[in-house]
């Protein structure tokens, strides 16, 4: 080693974690090669063995560190002896324990030929080479010409890792790569497969622009092995996740000194021999690869802000939990939740993300991961998310990249301040032209806080102080006070599951309710106490639309009295249309709240009103420093920029209808008492039987058991596609036919693994 790469590893030795498992790392023997006399190989020995492993690259990363390994014998000539080389590696393993190897195959190798090797505990599988392909040149051959398709199905068979260099002068960006790795992952999805050297994202355009075509596949994996560019790492971060990524040293590779680096449309290697360095680079001098991929691999968790977990994850235990060296997925997410709820009170911030409500002792209460409609709890455990998708929050899916993009870039510009954020106001403007009837907006940052500051408004306005209700607008007194009964004895009665204890019992008779669609109540109430009423707060719709003259009458009536139409958008908001729902009824409010999906899983709430009844906000104090931060009021604006673009609203419904459909067919099937209701972008079901709280639960215990977040209903989201819709339906199909099963022998209570799920709260609008 130089003195230059010395100084590189001092100032990486902070950056690593005290265990690394190399997970990319050949082996070889240069009599067997049959490389040409120049090949860099003949400048280092001319056996690798295990032990010359541990010695070179522990002069990068620390020989202390080093645990073990996944080894293959070095890329063979066509020329080579496979089973020879095989043969060395198994003797290789037998002196260390701790590493594990693939077998190197070929088109010409079989199934019977390769099986005695599979016997060996330490062989986890394959590593095919395009130099044995028959396609020519095989720099450009099709993943079939040199992977046999046997290899995928013993793979598949017994749970074997397929370790791939793909070739072509697109790698990854190839259309027949994405089809190849796509639809062999699908049809074997036990086999696991590791793209190596960052899906070959060498050239680091190939690899950000292929891998969203791998999008959802779960049994793929990469190393990032002989990458020296920060890009492709950065991309498979930003699609895959931390959980995905693999140290690789690509061990003999990392001893060249010089770096691969992307080039017009493709990569060159800049070493020793193919640069001039004296005119090149006056004041510079090249260091070793592995030490340049370190630094990429420093750079890409650097600016994706990995924490120490993360890099131990990508340096070793990710490699150790894929080759089954550590056990499977543990007791993380509960152990977790049990403490909670000695330390919380109520054990989760929102009453409907409680395990209790779901499946008790079973369903997981927190996430590692989202992305898209998928989330990873602590344990590592994939599901869909076909249950509610952040309460509603996420109508364009978990992590969605354009609004994900928008708030990275705000909090690099930095995100709270002593002055104001002007996206507010830009985010108000556009608020006010989708609905133009608005002239004014006010922000909060979520929908609890949004329907006080509307009621605060409206009673200031008015000066007046009863407020109407028929439906449910979050926790803060105002709205409880309308459960708290004639007399104590009837507190609690109105809303069964919302407790108004707390709620000072001076406000009784403050908050009046009726019921959707009952007019007569409603103008009883504004018989009553039409004079006192300041507004009527109230969804446009929920499950269905509203009886025919339903809103109109209720609009006309608030404004006889002199009282303020609120209408809350905060749940149906932007999935029946772009806007609020009250556009597609052709009703005009006095004000709207809105909130969940307006920014997207990102914090932000707005009122809307119009000049006259936002006027008492001018006097009433209604303020809040974090009401100031801009990150909220730029997802929000980055949210609306993608909805009016992409017909959100179109796209849930079919997945809704979708599955409704599922739900309806298999029910049928299966003789089940389903009744299947609401809009498609918030379907749901319930079961028509005096056992229906069981049923529930087993219906999502069933469905966890298969990858599935589920409950009775579900919040589809963009981020829902044919394929993953297509999954769940299948999953249905089997879960209904479990279910069917224990209800017809009578064994529901006896198959649930776990306490009943609680009951929720009632509303006023179904």
């Amino acid at each position: 080693m130089s003195e230059l790469d010395r100084r590189i590893v001092h100032d990486l030795s902070d950056f690593l974690p005290n265990r690394i498992f190399d997970a990319h790392a050949h082996l070889y023997r240069l009599a067997k090669l049959n490389r040409p006399p120049d090949s860099w190989l003949h400048s280092g020995p001319a056996e690798m063995t295990i032990d010359g492993w541990r010695h070179y690259l522990g002069e990068q990363v620390g020989t202390q560190r080093l645990i073990g390994a996944l080894f293959m014998m070095d890329p063979i000539m066509p020329t080579a002896n496979v089973d020879g080389e095989n043969a060395y590696l198994l003797d290789q393993l037998g002196q260390d324990p701790h590493s594990r190897g693939l077998l190197v195959i070929s088109p010409d190798s079989s199934p019977a030929h390769i099986a005695p090797g599979l016997t060996n505990p330490q062989i986890l599988g394959f590593k095919p080479y395009h130099t044995f392909s028959n396609e020519k040149p095989t720099m450009q051959s099709s993943i079939a010409g040199f992977l046999p398709e046997w290899a995928w199905q013993i793979a598949d068979e017994q749970g074997l890792i397929i370790m791939l260099h793909m070739v072509k002068d697109l790698a990854l960006a190839d259309s027949d790569n994405q089809r190849t790795i796509r639809q062999h992952c699908q049809m074997y999805p036990r086999a696991k497969l590791i793209l190596a050297h960052a899906a070959r994202g060498f050239h680091a355009p190939n690899a950000v622009k292929g891998l969203r075509a791998l999008h959802g596949l779960q049994n793929v994996w990469f190393d990032m092995s002989g990458v020296c560019e920060a890009t492709a790492i950065k991309a498979i971060l930003n699609e895959f996740g931390p959980r995905k990524l693999m140290f690789g040293s690509d061990f003999p590779v990392c001893q060249i000194r010089g770096r691969c680096v992307s080039v017009g449309d493709g990569f060159a290697w800049l070493e020793w021999d193919t640069v001039l360095w004296d005119k090149v680079a006056p004041t510079g001098h090249p260091t070793l690869v592995g030490l340049e991929s370190l630094r990429a691999l420093k750079e890409a968790v650097d600016d994706f802000g990995l924490n120490e977990e993360d890099v131990q994850d990508i340096f070793c235990d990710n490699a150790l939990r894929l080759l089954g060296m550590r056990s499977g997925p543990g007791t993380l997410t509960q152990d977790l939740y049990r403490h909670a709820r000695q330390r919380l009170p109520g054990g989760t911030q929102l009453l409907s993300k409680r395990p209790e409500m779901m499946a008790p002792e079973q369903w997981p209460a927190y996430f590692r991961e989202a992305r898209g409609c998928e989330t990873w709890d602590l344990d590592g455990r994939h599901y869909y998310d076909m249950s509610y998708n952040g309460i509603g929050a996420n109508l364009l899916g978990f992590r969605d990249p354009d609004v994900t993009r928008a708030v990275q870039r705000r909090i690099a510009l930095g995100s709270m301040c002593t002055l104001n954020p002007p996206e507010e106001v830009e985010l108000a403007d556009r608020l006010c032209e989708i609905h133009p009837w608005a002239e004014q907006v006010r922000f909060a940052r979520c929908g609890g806080e949004s329907g006080a500051v509307a009621v605060r408004i409206a009673r200031a306005t008015t000066h007046r102080s009863l407020v109407a209700i028929c439906g449910y607008h979050g926790w803060q007194d105002w709205y409880l006070a309308a459960n708290l009964g004639e007399n104590d004895a009837l507190s609690g009665h109105l809303l069964p599951g919302l407790d108004p204890l707390g709620v000072p019992p001076e406000l009784r008779g403050t908050a009046l309710t009726f019921a959707f669609n009952d007019i007569e109540a409603f103008e009883s109430i504004l018989k009553t106490y039409g004079d006192r009423l300041a507004a009527v707060i109230m969804e446009p719709c929920r499950s269905a639309d509203p009886a025919p003259g339903f809103l109109h009458a209720i609009r006309e009536g608030t404004h006889r009295v002199g009282a303020l139409l609120i209408i809350d958008e905060i749940t149906i908001g932007w999935r029946l249309c772009y806007g609020g729902a009250h556009l597609k009824f052709g009703i005009q409010p006095d004000m709207a709240i809105f909130a969940k999906a307006l920014g997207n899983g990102h914090p932000i709430a707005a009122v809307i009103g119009t000049k006259q009844a936002m006027s008492g906000a001018h006097g009433s104090f209604i303020s809040s420093t974090y009401w100031t931060e801009s990150v909220g009021p730029v997802a929000a604006l980055a949210t609306l920029e993608k909805m009016s673009r992409i017909d959100v609203p179109t796209h849930v419904a079919g997945v809704g209808r979708r599955i409704m459909d599922f739900w309806q067919k298999a029910a049928a099937k299966y003789g089940l008492p389903v009744v299947v209701e609401g809009y498609p972008c918030l379907a749901h079901f319930r079961f028509d039987h005096p056992l229906a709280n069981e049923l529930r639960t087993l219906y999502t215990q069933l469905m966890l058991e298969r990858g599935f977040l589920a409950g009775t209903a579900i919040y589809a989201t963009l981020a829902h596609t044919d394929e993953i819709v297509s999954l769940y339906g299948r999953a249905i199909d089997d879960v209904f036919g479990e279910i069917a099963d224990a209800l017809g022998n009578g064994e529901v209570q006896k198959r649930l693994k776990g306490p009943v799920a609680h009951t929720g709260f009632r509303r006023l609008v179904s």
